[in-house]
């Protein structure tokens, strides 16, 4: 079976099909646009009376989703967090222009040495919060993994006890028992382990609350 390409004619996004494909109707790979491969590829369609000319290429258009772009943002979650991380970039600004001012007007008292004086603290209680929040969310992460593990011990469990009856032994309805309470276990842990990382998020002043994304 021959190979024919052909190019898309929104994106220019160059197309290789087989004969099976001739003719048929496919999305673009690249702008996901339907389009319809020739029925015939390019070299058979020319013949000695006619000359082959080549087809102009459409520009490829680039499309600006700014619906999409204004969901995105109002579905990210962090807000709060970026907002504090920000506030000791507003504080160095203000800082600049309150000292450019003092040096074009010399008579006004100074403002810069009280946001000196708080701006270190400041700055590490926000590494310490952004660190924390990190690890609150590779523990909720950790719960929900130990919950899925969970439900399917729980499942293989009840379907052990179902067959108990049948051809499965004493001995495999204990290891599946063993390994439901291990996974049982491991979740309570892992929800101790959160609820923990938690309170240390909400003591510096974290105001997402993550437990409601809990399983």
């Amino acid at each position: 079976m021959s190979q024919h390409k052909y190019a898309c004619p929104y994106c220019a996004q160059r197309i290789e099909y087989g004969d099976a494909h001739c003719g048929a109707s496919v999305p673009c790979p690249k702008c996901r646009h339907p389009i319809v491969l020739p029925a015939l590829p390019g070299s058979k369609m020319t013949s000695s009376l006619r000359l082959a000319r080549p087809i102009a290429r459409p520009e490829a258009k680039f499309h600006f989703n700014f619906a999409g772009i204004l969901l995105a943002l109002r579905e990210f979650k962090h807000w709060k967090t970026v907002g504090i991380c920000l506030v000791p970039f507003v504080l160095v600004a203000g800082a600049l222009v309150a000292a450019s001012v003092s040096a074009r007007h010399p008579v006004e008292p100074p403002v810069l040495p009280a946001v000196e004086a708080v701006e270190p603290h400041a700055l590490e209680s926000l590494t310490e919060l952004t660190r924390t929040d990190e690890l609150v969310r590779e523990q909720l992460a950790a719960v929900n993994r130990a919950f899925a593990v969970s439900q399917t011990a729980e499942k293989k469990r009840a379907e052990m006890h179902d067959l108990r009856r049948g051809s499965a032994g004493p001995g495999a309805s204990q290891a599946v028992d063993e390994a439901a309470r291990r996974a049982q276990q491991k979740l309570a842990d892992a929800r101790n382990e959160f609820e923990k990382v938690f309170a240390q998020y909400q003591k510096l002043g974290g105001a997402i609350d993550y437990r409601r994304q809990l399983p």
